[in-house]
């Protein structure tokens, strides 16, 4: 008899193991919370919450042009997730309330922990009359469950952090020129 009762002692247990509820992730790293009753969710902690990740942007380069400067930035790619899209906006600023000119650069697909390098240009000022560079996000990011139908610019820019540079002042600003 003690058989029998060592048997449904262990199928009960079977049996609350198998109804708990579990977590799983994506193939593009969101985590999603699979109930026992059958229904999911997405866990409040996936991939474009942040999670404690950014893409960091760095300044690698700084060229002097004939009447403007060139600047070589590189996004790597430290969130859990690919970057399919990411606009961000450039603002360089002479004095240090003059916005003279903002560009966009676009980075796309990048896997997590690749990076990738792209250069901008501001023309009709050169590299000495920039005193910073300020860097925005338009709302069209697509990371994770961000699209562009659901992300904000704010929400955008939270996804990236800025290295400060020795060759010139760079750093995230929450309202850029539009």
């Amino acid at each position: 008899m003690s058989y029998r009762f060592t048997g449904f002692l262990a199928l009960a247990l079977a049996t609350q193991i198998a109804a708990a509820d579990m977590t799983a992730i994506t193939a593009d790293g969101r985590k999603v919370l699979l109930r026992d009753n059958g229904t999911w969710e997405f866990s409040d902690k996936s991939v474009s919450d942040g999670g404690g990740q950014h893409a960091v942007l760095t300044l690698e380069k700084k060229f002097d042009l004939a009447r403007g400067c060139r600047l070589g930035l590189r996004l790597t790619n430290d969130l859990s997730a690919q970057i399919r899209s990411l606009v961000l906006r450039f603002t360089a600023y002479k004095d240090a309330q003059v916005a003279f000119e903002t560009v966009s650069r676009g980075y796309s697909y990048i896997k997590p922990t690749v990076s990738q390098y792209q250069e901008i240009s501001f023309r009709g000022i050169t590299c000495d009359e920039i005193t910073s560079v300020a860097v925005s996000a338009a709302r069209n990011c697509h990371v994770g469950e961000l699209t562009k139908y659901s992300a904000s610019k704010e929400r955008c820019l939270q996804l990236i952090e800025v290295e400060p540079s020795d060759m010139l002042p760079i750093a995230k600003r929450a309202s850029g020129r539009d």
